[in-house]
């Protein structure tokens, strides 16, 4: 199969994307060298946790950009501005009702992850931001500007970094770095209410009264998708946070934020599919060669990283964090290779978030179960943390594939019958 050249709005958002993936290593790989062992494994939890539920949140983005990407095919330009508004509305009430239940319950939520009351009461601002940021990402997303989608991307690393730059002076304590997460998403909100600034005063079409209802049944698959998706990835981390001492968790927060690298690489690749697996199922046609384009572009990006994961793991733990996370530094290269396949489950998470969410949702739910279950009953140690996570990333791409498979019958049926 031949691989179609690229866009300029798809190669700046790889740059752009690539920025600020390097910008927002450097501040934890920063946070890693001015924070002792056991601060730095508290805001990788905690970052850890708001990444479950940021990602949760991101739900309206593939539904803000699904509707508009329809609309644009369907000619119906004047409704997109509509589109926009309806959900940003829904979002602020969203927003606002979370935000204020997690700073009510802070004290509980501080006593089930072991983490600072007040880190908790922190983070209630940014599951606020987190909640307005995929209204104006989904529109971007739809209208295909990924350039400005790229943007915003970097807006939330440069705030963060920035942010911890000017307490140099002062000193960097852990209350510094868990204050510049809230800090950088306030920045790529407004960065991305600021492009699509136009939807505001624009005047468009009444849009259906539906909308919000299919709007809001498609969130709710994606909400429960994202939201064990994220779990995968961070439920290992929690479980060797609250079983094992600060240094081992410490060194295990070291890999776990190297693998992220890995998932972060080809995510272009998944953020341009979507809205094409969209198009092309809203036409009838099937999907094979955007998917197999985006798993072409994994397995090589997170492929040769990595083999570079299994060539220098010791060095790249030592020249990264330092001496004092050397404890897994043997488990660098099987954790690069348990996350290539998290990485690969990602085609279908967003392939069937285009199509019919339900099944793969359940998939999701029975690896999150899978790997707590494994987490429990493997020994006590890093390398049995690292198999859990690896074998149920795998195990999930491949029942996402054996799903594909299955249904593909089912959807030549459904189209001749039309």
């Amino acid at each position: 199969m031949k691989l179609s050249q690229p866009p300029v709005e798809t190669i700046s958002l790889f740059l752009l994307d690539g920025l600020a993936n390097v910008i927002d290593f450097a501040f934890h790989f920063w946070m890693g060298r001015v924070l002792i062992p056991s601060d730095f494994a508290v805001l990788q939890t905690l970052n850890s946790i708001a990444l479950v539920y940021v990602t949760a949140s991101g739900v309206f983005q593939p539904v803000v950009g699904r509707f508009v990407a329809e609309a644009r095919g369907r000619g119906e330009y004047n409704s997109i501005p509509a589109i926009f508004k309806t959900f940003l509305r829904a979002a602020l009430l969203l927003g606002t009702i979370l935000s204020i239940l997690t700073f009510a319950f802070s004290m509980l939520l501080s006593q089930a992850f072991n983490l600072p009351a007040w880190t908790i009461q922190l983070s209630a601002a940014l599951i606020f931001l987190s909640t307005l940021r995929p209204i104006a990402a989904g529109a971007l997303q739809g209208q295909e500007r990924f350039i400005a989608f790229g943007f915003a991307r970097l807006a939330l690393s440069l705030g963060r970094i920035l942010f911890v730059a000017v307490l140099i002076p002062t000193g960097i304590s852990l209350t510094g770095a868990v204050s510049a997460l809230p800090f950088g998403w306030l920045v790529s909100v407004l960065c991305g209410l600021a492009f699509v600034g136009n939807l505001f005063w624009m005047k468009g079409e009444t849009i259906q009264k539906s909308i919000l209802r299919d709007g809001w049944k498609l969130s709710a698959y994606a909400l429960l998708a994202y939201f064990a998706y994220m779990s995968l990835t961070s439920i290992d981390l929690i479980w060797v946070n609250r079983t094992l001492d600060g240094d081992l968790a410490g060194a295990y927060a070291s890999l776990v934020l190297m693998r992220r690298i890995i998932a972060l690489l080809p995510g272009v690749a998944v953020t341009v599919m979507f809205p094409r697996v969209a198009r092309l199922l809203a036409q009838g046609q099937r999907a094979d060669r955007p998917l197999i384009q985006s798993a072409l572009i994994i397995l090589a990006a997170s492929g040769a990283l990595t083999l570079l994961y299994f060539s220098f793991s010791e060095q790249l733990v030592t020249m990264i964090f330092g001496n004092g996370y050397q404890a897994a530094s043997s488990l660098l290269g099987w954790m690069g290779l348990a996350m290539i396949g998290i990485s690969l489950s990602s085609i279908w998470l967003n392939y069937y978030l285009a199509e019919k969410p339900s099944n793969f949702v359940i998939l999701l739910a029975l690896a999150v179960g899978l790997e707590w279950t494994l987490l429990n009953l493997l020994p006590n140690s890093l390398a049995s943390a690292t198999l859990a996570f690896g074998a149920t990333g795998w195990l999930l791409t491949l029942g996402g594939l054996l799903l594909y498979r299955w249904r593909l019958p089912r959807r030549s049926a459904s189209r001749n019958d039309s």
